[in-house]
């Protein structure tokens, strides 16, 4: 997935249990990459987007359960999210296929034919294409999936306390030691090193036990003198900025809370926040300031569920 993970357990474990319990985790992201990522060309997810094939395919488990939600997102979203992205994804440089330049407007045209997601289609029978050239993308998805799947590994071997991270993304249970787990919310400057200054800090809860946040502030570049930024919206097919700078969601798993963030920065400044109210999704938005370095935005249900301190 290209970032690292980090478990905290709050129980004693002694070193030969900590070896075998961090392989298992390794061999589940393994999984989820061999299952989920565009870098491995022969990941099953990789092997769909090559065939020519508009039968259904038989998918994993693992893969129809991030499909099922990515699906369901897009719909309720009528399309601001929308997974089949990956040519227009690939076409600014910010897929496996890297590239300087910034992409023509009759280049964007031609990827914008071969994407939308009605072209899906998942039955009991597996995932079929209705156009052959379509190209799914779930880097917006498969990384909170992998949060979940080690949660769910760690719950499994038995240690009901545990706060799970990959690359930012956060899933929680219980307690450490009769505490509740903390966890900062970055503050979303360009050039600022991970971790290194929070706007607040929410104290996690088994109601909403994941967060994850979606900005546009780390992963960009330059484009034909402009600046380019990695969330491309899949209904113009053009890289867009607004005074949104992030979106942080609290969800009952993280896939859900990964896909739902990068939802709110699709739809910017102007949209995000009655989106989230909307959808009763538990949401804290950071935009840039008039005058002042930063507003917080927080939806209903994101004021009703946290616990919040001061950093």
């Amino acid at each position: 997935m290209g970032t690292f993970w980090n478990v905290s357990i709050a129980a004693e474990l002694d070193d030969a249990t900590k070896n075998t319990l961090k392989q298992r985790i390794d061999s589940e992201l393994e999984a989820v990459n061999d299952s989920m990522s565009t870098y491995r060309d022969t990941s099953e997810l990789m092997r769909i987007n090559h065939s020519r094939d508009t039968s259904p395919q038989a998918v994993s488990d693992g893969l129809r359960r991030v499909l099922a939600k990515a699906l369901e997102i897009s719909k309720e979203s009528e399309g601001v999210y929308d997974i089949t992205v990956g040519p227009l994804v690939n076409l600014w440089g910010f897929g496996p296929e890297k590239r300087q330049d910034k992409p023509s407007d009759a280049e964007i045209a031609a990827a914008l034919q071969h994407v939308g997601y009605h072209k899906l289609q998942l039955s009991a029978e597996g995932l079929s294409k209705s156009d052959p050239e379509t190209f799914i993308d779930l880097s917006s998805i498969a990384k909170g999936y992998g949060v979940d799947v080690v949660a769910e590994t760690i719950n499994a071997a038995g240690y009901p306390n545990y706060l799970v991270e990959i690359g930012g993304e956060i899933r929680s249970k219980g307690d450490k030691y009769g505490a509740p787990w903390r966890v900062g919310i970055e503050r979303p400057e360009v050039g600022l090193v991970s971790g290194a200054a929070v706007t607040n800090i929410i104290a996690m809860n088994d109601h909403l036990p994941a967060m994850a946040t979606s900005g546009n502030y780390r992963n960009y570049t330059e484009k034909g003198g402009e600046m380019a930024y990695h969330i491309i919206d899949p209904k113009d097919g053009k890289s867009h900025s607004s005074r949104l700078l992030s979106a942080t969601v609290l969800a009952g798993d993280c896939m859900t809370a990964d896909a739902y963030a990068t939802t709110l920065m699709l739809l910017g400044d102007k949209k995000a926040l009655a989106f989230a109210d909307a959808h009763n999704l538990a949401a804290e938005l950071i935009l840039a300031g008039n005058g002042t370095p930063y507003i917080l935005q927080r939806s209903k249900a994101f004021t009703q569920a946290i616990q919040e301190e001061q950093p």
